[in-house]
Order: structure tokens, then sequence, then C-alpha cells
């Protein structure tokens, strides 16, 4: 009996070693480079959502072109109507490009210890063109995405999102370690929290996936830091009423 309960204490403590956030240098800080907007409006929605900080980075460990993080949303709910997001376009070098993809998916549930964490995709993922950029090393630019149609997130907390940029120097669209999202700490979040981590963390494609989703060890935080958060502005109507629906009786 001694023997077996010693195996299952082990098994226990390699399974939360497994889901533990591994620490990573950060990257000096970033600077603010511009914002690049897409899409018209489609009216003025408050903030439920707001993960910018006093401070920008980037993750110094590669791969690093699939970001990761989860929103708690502010609103009365139950579900939420996106209309409109910010993205962070880091570029870790000066290049030119004749056009940047920018790529975000959304999931309805989050499970830090799943693989993957993410599950039930909230829609398709978000596509947007920016067209042709010149960015400028160690900068950050605001990506800000006025959606065509709003995104439903069926209850305000546990929202998981991936995003990824690609990038087109004139060989069509790749990933590209140069593109990669800004991180943010340094100061308490405006709106809403990060899920993750107890709000001090990140998710980023150590596994090599590129689904937009992420294994229970891409977890990822910063030595030094206790603050850190994927950056990711939301708009929308966080008060959406759940659908009725019409039964029929015999």
């Amino acid at each position: 009996m001694k023997y077996v309960m010693t195996l299952l204490a082990a098994a226990m403590l390699t399974a939360s070693a497994a889901h533990a956030a591994q620490n990573e240098p950060a990257a000096a800080r970033l600077a603010y480079g511009g914002r690049i907007v897409v899409g018209a409006p489609r009216g003025v929605d408050p903030v439920v959502y707001d993960a910018t900080g006093a401070s920008l980075t980037i993750t110094t460990g590669t791969p690093r072109t699939y970001i990761g993080g989860v929103a708690n949303i502010a609103g009365a709910g139950p579900q939420v109507d996106i209309t409109s997001l910010d993205l962070s376009l880091a570029s870790a070098a000066a290049v030119t490009y004749t056009n940047i993809r920018a790529r975000v998916q959304f999931w309805d549930v989050y499970t830090a210890a799943g693989t993957p964490v993410f599950s039930s995709p909230a829609g398709t993922p978000i596509e947007i063109d920016l067209g042709p950029q010149t960015l400028t090393a160690n900068n950050v630019y605001t990506v800000t995405v006025n959606l065509a149609a709003p995104l439903r997130l069926n209850s305000l907390t546990g929202k998981g999102f991936g995003v990824n940029f690609q990038g087109d120097t004139g060989a069509g669209l790749v990933d590209d370690t140069n593109l990669t999202t800004a991180l943010t700490y340094g100061s308490a979040q405006p709106v809403g929290t990060s899920g993750v981590n107890a709000g001090n963390g990140f998710y980023r494609n150590a596994s090599g996936r590129t689904d937009f989703n992420f294994a229970s060890t891409d977890l990822r935080t910063f030595t030094g830091i206790t603050d850190t958060r994927t950056m990711l502005v939301l708009r929308g109507n966080a008060s959406v009423p759940v659908s009725l629906q019409t039964f029929n009786v015999d």
C-alpha cells in the first residue's frame, strides 16, 4: 500500500509540473509605433476587456508566432457580442512587407490542464490583410479591427484567444518570428482580468502548434515580472441575453 501511494504521489507531482508555467527572459521594453485601422466602425461600443499595461515587451523564446491568452470580460452578460478589437503587432526587426495578415481565433472553453487548453471555437479565424507596411524594430503597432458582423461569445469568463501575424516580403505570406504579439506588464489591468495563471502568464507555441491552440506546457511567465498578460482590447455589448427558443408542446 505504501508503495502504491508513493507512485500516486509521484504521478500527481509529475502532472502538476507539466502544467506549471515556465519562466523565460523578456525582451527589452518596446515603444508604441502607431495605429493601423481596418474596417468601418459599427458605432461607439464600450471597452469590455482591456489588457494593456504600462510597459510593453515580447518573449525572447521561439517559436513565438502564435501567442495566446484568456479573457474574463467585464459586463452583465450572460453573453457578449464583440464588434471591435485591438491586436498588438510587435516587430522585432526593421522590415518592409508587401503585406501583413493579422489572424485571431476565439474559443468559448478554457481548460488550463488540458492539451489543448482551448475548445469550442467561437466562429472561424478572423483574418485581416493590413497591406504594405514598413515596420521599425522594437515597436508595437495597435491594429484596430472593426468587424463586419458581431462575434458572439457564449459567456464572459474563460474566453480563449490565439493571435498570429504572417508577413510577405515577396514570396508569399508565412509565419515570421519577427512578427509577434506584444505582452504588457507593470500596472493593473484597466478592464476585465486575464484568466491565465492568476493574471500572470501567456501562451506561446513552444510545442509547435499552429492551430491557434496550445498545449498546457506552452504556458509561460517572465523572470522577475508578476503581472504579464497578452495585449488585447475588446469592444462590444457585454449585456446580451440568452436567445429564446420556441418549443412546440403536443
